[in-house]
């Protein structure tokens, strides 16, 4: 799949749902992402590809991580394509 063809937007986690989304520009869920799916993020400029983990925070909290990236913790408002 060429770039054109995928789904860009921003991150969003639906705490009622309990799921991610790719929102578009008015915040409209474009798609959903689940643990497991392969997506990229834009980290410095560069598109990087990731999947979403939980792990143990510093306070021995869960939290998210995108894997392989910097991004942990409230992930919301990331730019993603997928």
């Amino acid at each position: 799949m060429s770039n054109k063809d995928k789904i860009q937007g921003k991150l969003t986690f639906d705490v009622i749902q309990g799921k991610f989304w790719v929102t578009g520009s008015e915040g409209e869920p474009l798609t959903s992402i689940d643990f497991g799916d392969t997506f990229e993020v834009l980290e410095n400029d560069e598109w990087k590809q990731t999947s979403l983990k939980i792990i143990n925070g510093d306070n021995g909290d869960l939290v998210f991580q995108l894997v392989g990236t910097s991004y942990y913790g409230v992930l919301d408002d990331l730019e993603v394509r997928i």
